[in-house]
């Protein structure tokens, strides 16, 4: 005898989506104005590190603005052929998000190595006011993004580029200080690459975390042996197999198991208990469990082989 469950999703309401949406949105519009405000002052003062700063900020832009559409697209409903929707969207914009800021670095990077040979003459007292600027425009946007970081990958991506600009910002008013003290424009293509580390430092755990859910990985964090354990423990299992446990997007974690359980076992009392012990200590809400007697043909032994 088999029997599934399947554990509902709550879904996203529309009042939850929006006021995840609004911190997105106050975040692109003071990252867009003191982009352009870098960039412009970047130019008039002929720094590298504050038009680096300006570059990083243009990502920054880049990956707020991906981050709203994401967020529109994964509220659209599912369809025959997207059984899950959009949802998946918000994963791939993050790991877009990474992926902009090492290309971003990679010019930087470059342009910092050619200063280094060659130094040009920097307008350090303009450089310095702008970049003070840029550095409460950033930790005005941290703040903001701050609360929401942990519940969404996406709002983690935009928050980590926001992180990385800020630090960015202090490097500038450091090069900008060194400049006014030492007289040596050097510090400016100095400062460039290490905002280029910086930027790489802060994106490589978003593009490991959003490339561990495109491979359908283990959520990390998650105790799977314990997971199995607790399943085993449910009276009337005998064993555990087929187990598989992924994440759709962020905060909607899956999971599928095939339970082996004595014969004469009530399977729905076994899938209630199963169900509840998931969603109680393992925080698991989505889940496809089959259960299957020890003297089915299916499994003839008393224990099923995963045959993957």
């Amino acid at each position: 005898m088999t029997g599934d469950v399947h554990s509902r999703n709550s879904g996203r309401p529309s009042h939850a989506l929006t006021e995840r949406k609004r911190p997105l949105r106050i975040a692109l519009a003071i990252t867009a104005a003191m982009m352009l405000v870098e960039a412009a002052g970047g130019f008039l003062s002929h720094s590298l590190a504050l038009l680096a700063d300006a570059g990083h900020m243009l990502t920054d832009v880049a990956a707020l603005g991906l981050g709203l559409f994401a967020f529109w697209l994964s509220a659209r409903p599912r369809t025959s052929e997207r059984t899950f929707g959009w949802r998946r969207f918000e994963i791939f914009a993050a790991f877009l998000n990474g992926l902009a800021l090492w290309v971003i670095s990679g010019f930087i990077g470059y342009e910092a190595f050619l200063r280094l040979k060659s130094p040009q003459p920097v307008k350090s007292g303009l450089m310095l006011t702008i970049a003070a600027l840029g550095l409460v425009a950033n930790i005005t946007v941290g703040t903001i993004l701050f609360r929401s970081r942990e519940r969404n990958l996406n709002i983690r991506g935009a928050f980590l580029h926001v992180v990385a600009d800020a630090l960015g910002s202090v490097g500038v008013l450091a090069a900008a200080l060194l400049i006014k003290l030492t007289g040596s424009y050097l510090w400016d293509p100095i400062v460039s690459a290490g905002v280029c580390v910086l930027i790489l430092w802060s994106s490589g755990r978003l593009i490991r975390d959003s490339f561990r859910i495109f491979m359908e990985g283990a959520p990390a964090g998650l105790d799977i042996p314990g997971m199995n354990r607790a399943l085993v423990e449910v009276p009337g299992v005998l064993d555990v197999h087929d187990f598989h446990v992924w994440t759709i997007t962020s905060g909607f974690i899956s999971l599928s198991a095939h339970l082996t359980v004595r014969k004469g076992t009530d399977p729905r009392a076994v899938l209630r208990d199963a169900n509840n012990i998931l969603t109680s200590r393992f925080g698991i809400r989505h889940s496809t469990i089959q259960t299957e007697e020890a003297d089915e043909p299916s499994c003839p032994t008393g224990t099923c082989e995963d045959p993957g």
